[in-house]
């Protein structure tokens, strides 16, 4: 493997700076290129690096969304995978960065053919971001919300994952040495760019004299809360969104959206997964630091679902 590029894979997780990473890379891809740093995409998720993966391509709402059929979208994964292959056999550069967010929700069998697909070309290193839980949470309830895929606040298992599961998968495919967590809490203090830089002792955007821009603008809670009752209203594909409409809820004001303290269950449920966490190197608040829900308002949320079934 001498002598051949490094590939950092950047495999999410969704809502740890993903978006402001692929934008700001693909801005600067230029004074990138003079460092010895290639910036694989067009300034969002590499397009159909995910899809290309899955045994079944319409499990990706996404593509289920496209109007092609099945093998329509396997065509294109296919052309979309060549198309990398070139970019990939071209001019070498020491560097390589390829994001897409939603490789992190492939099952393992899944990431090690890609592993394995991408290793001709270079080493191949996987990078993935995380977050505290609660913070992770509201923050991924309110993307989805936005992108109208969302009618429901973001479970709590689904969260889990993100601290769990996912890290542990990740690191049984790539080893410890070939896997790097980033932690969006000090990203966030440097920049979701710099902190991934100086991760590999790349140059950063300050070493550079770039300027990072920040995507995703947060919106209130209220227009969280509006724009899941209007989803489960008026779903994507079914022809009844209103394009004003969503956007005028976009714009509610109000608090910042939280998810809300934990219940007791769910906080012996992360203490369960915090030490494998803590053993994959994750930085994460301890279980006791958790919020605890009122007995109460714990009581009144089983019932809720109770009555929900």
């Amino acid at each position: 493997m001498a002598g051949q590029p490094t590939i950092l894979l950047h495999l999410g997780t969704h809502k740890t700076g993903t978006t402001s990473l692929q934008h700001n890379f693909a801005r600067h891809r230029k004074v990138l290129r003079e460092e010895g740093v290639r910036f694989f995409g067009p300034g969002r998720a590499y397009p159909h690096l995910y899809s290309a993966f899955l045994d079944d391509p319409m499990v990706d709402a996404w593509n289920r969304l496209s109007g092609l059929d099945a093998a329509q979208i396997k065509s294109r994964d296919r052309a979309a995978l060549a198309e990398l292959q070139q970019r990939l056999t071209r001019k070498r550069f020491p560097w390589v960065i390829l994001s897409n967010e939603y490789l992190a929700l492939l099952p393992a069998e899944a990431l090690a053919t890609l592993r394995d697909w991408l290793a001709p070309y270079g080493r191949v290193m996987a990078v993935y971001g995380y977050r505290e839980l609660r913070d992770w949470m509201s923050s991924d309830t309110q993307q989805m919300a936005k992108s109208g895929l969302g009618t429901r606040r973001t479970t709590f298992d689904i969260g889990l994952q993100r601290i769990a599961d996912f890290p542990a998968k990740i690191v049984q495919v790539f080893g410890v040495e070939n896997t790097r967590f980033l932690r969006f809490e000090d990203a966030k203090k440097i920049g979701v760019c710099n902190h991934f830089l100086q991760s590999f002792g790349l140059p950063d955007f300050t070493a550079l004299r770039l300027e990072e821009s920040r995507q995703n603008v947060s919106i209130s809670g209220p227009a969280v809360e509006a724009l899941l009752a209007y989803n489960r209203a008026h779903p994507l594909g079914s022809g009844r969104r209103d394009a004003a409409e969503v956007a005028r809820l976009k714009a509610l004001p109000g608090p910042r959206f939280d998810i809300g303290a934990f219940s007791a269950g769910e906080i012996a449920r992360y203490a369960e997964a915090y030490p494998l966490a803590r053993r994959l190197g994750l930085r994460i608040a301890a279980p006791d630091e958790l919020e605890r829900q009122p007995r109460l308002a714990g009581v009144r949320d089983r019932l809720a679902r109770g009555l929900h079934r």
